[in-house]
């Protein structure tokens, strides 16, 4: 006989009241849904973004230290992902291990959803939707700022940050050797 021990609460009792607890914000026409933190959960956070038509989303970047993945809900976004963009689809899902560039946008004429899940991710949404609330603009103006922001949550833009049309139309690249 081989025996077993439990680590994790049945899925009846939360591990957390605070994880059943939806955090919702809307900014600058997206909607972050923060599901589960760090806290809630010990090993991961579950964030749910919505981004619109058009939308630049995330300059290319990679994480020394964090695996991050997606999964798409609705519509279609673009992903720089392994150093090529590929467009995605609703129940496409992705994983990407540290030290890979990535990024995504929306450059369809419809909404998106996806979900990303990271550990500490929920920090970083808390952070940056604090900041879009002072100042709606993306990419921020202050970019010695978002790159130090960036550095916090285990994030390094790569690429020129001063270009900004370059940051806005980076979707348009065929793969990251053009940054």
């Amino acid at each position: 006989m081989i025996a077993t021990t439990r680590d994790w609460a049945p899925l009846e009792s939360p591990i957390s009241f605070a994880s059943s607890g939806r955090r919702h914000f809307a900014v600058m026409g997206c909607t972050v849904d923060i599901h589960a933190t760090l806290e809630d959960t010990g090993s991961t956070s579950l964030i749910e973004i919505g981004i619109p038509p058009n939308f630049p989303g995330a300059p290319p970047h990679l994480h020394e230290h964090t695996t991050e993945s997606f999964y798409v809900l609705e519509g279609n976004i673009d992903v720089l992902h392994d150093g090529k963009w590929r467009e995605t689809r609703r129940g496409d899902f992705f994983l990407v291990p540290p030290g890979m560039v990535h990024g995504y946008r929306n450059s369809t004429d419809k909404p998106a959803r996806f979900l990303v899940m990271g550990r500490g991710h929920a920090r970083f949404y808390f952070e940056l939707v604090d900041w879009l609330w002072r100042e709606p603009i993306w990419p921020p103006t202050d970019h010695d700022a978002l790159i130090a922001f960036g550095r916090r949550h285990d994030t390094i833009y790569v690429g020129n940050l001063d270009d900004r049309e370059a940051i806005h139309a980076f979707g348009r690249l065929d793969d990251i050797s053009d940054l």
